[in-house]
């Protein structure tokens, strides 16, 4: 990944704070080497990075856009399941921010130990203290699959075979535990806005299991969503793995469409997580400069976000 990004903006990004590879100031650094000029960290469920790399940002030139992505509680009779809710340009240090992702933090550790526990029963040697201490912010599947296959080498070929047997949604031998608490998807939004954010629906022709992805956003806007990430690197991803360029092309077309039908913001990510995610660079997809000060401009962050 030495050459330049494709997009000078990406407001996707996942770090050590969450499931990503690289610790907020190492993954910050890298844009910087790939000449992006603005990015959004958005941990899963956390802001415990988002200091460290605005910091990284200030020292760079690469300026850092305060951000999170909400897992949300799963609806099947509304067609909710697996909803992700990128909130961009939040506060932060909001206190009731803060708050609610402590009990949705402490609520996916129990339920991860109870993961852990449904793959120790089918003869899966994978200890729980090596699980969270892989995870150095908040836990996730990925630390399961990373040390279910550094311990169990002849059973696994990869984290993506660990997935397809035990940890995806249509594993074959699946061990899913609800959470205890866990945001509807309405709730994730009307945090966003208390915390000064907007609420995107990110990736949103990667949710398999959702029936009707457009009536949900039609849904979902009525309700309070600001935007779609319309770009996105669907062929490296669930839903649409190995695609062609053209079906990607056709995806981004459709949403860029559906996202002008409902007078939604456009933004776009590359959902970079470093190794654990093979194949996706910082800036592979987001968006061009021009589109940025679009953006930009309708929300109002024309101050930098490290004062908001």
């Amino acid at each position: 990944m030495n050459s330049m990004a494709i997009y000078p903006v990406d407001l996707q990004l996942h770090s050590t704070a969450s499931d990503g590879a690289d610790d907020p100031a190492t993954l910050v650094a890298l844009c910087a080497d790939l000449g992006l000029r603005v990015i959004a960290l958005t941990d899963h469920d956390s802001v415990l990075g988002v200091d460290a790399a605005i910091e990284a940002g200030r020292r760079l030139g690469v300026r850092v856009t305060p951000g999170v992505e909400f897992s949300t509680r799963n609806e099947p009779e509304r067609d909710y399941l697996d909803i992700n809710i990128l909130g961009l340009g939040v506060r932060h240090r909001d206190p009731t921010l803060t708050s609610m992702l402590e009990q949705v933090i402490a609520s996916r550790i129990e339920q991860k130990i109870r993961q852990v526990e449904r793959l120790q029963s089918y003869g899966v040697d994978v200890p729980v203290e090596e699980v969270l201490a892989r995870a150095q912010g908040v836990p996730g599947r990925v630390h399961i699959a990373q040390v279910a296959l550094e311990r169990n080498p002849g059973r696994f070929t990869s984290v993506a075979d660990v997935f397809a047997q035990f940890l995806a949604s249509d594993a074959s031998n699946p061990t899913y535990v609800e959470r205890a608490f866990s945001l509807r998807v309405e709730e994730a939004i009307e945090l966003t806005h208390a915390a000064g954010g907007v609420a995107v629906l990110a990736h949103p022709g990667a949710y398999p299991r959702v029936r009707n992805i457009d009536a949900v956003v039609r849904r979902l806007a009525a309700a309070g969503l600001d935007g779609l990430e319309v770009r996105y690197p669907y062929a490296l991803n669930r839903g649409h793995y190995g695609v062609d360029a053209s079906t990607v092309r056709a995806l981004i077309a459709h949403f860029h469409r559906l996202a002008e039908e409902h007078n939604l913001l456009i933004t776009g990510g590359s959902d970079y997580h470093g190794a654990v995610k093979p194949g996706i660079a910082p800036g592979m997809a987001g968006l061009t400069w021009e589109e940025w000060e679009t953006l930009a401009g309708r929300c109002g962050w024309t101050e930098p976000m490290s004062s908001r």
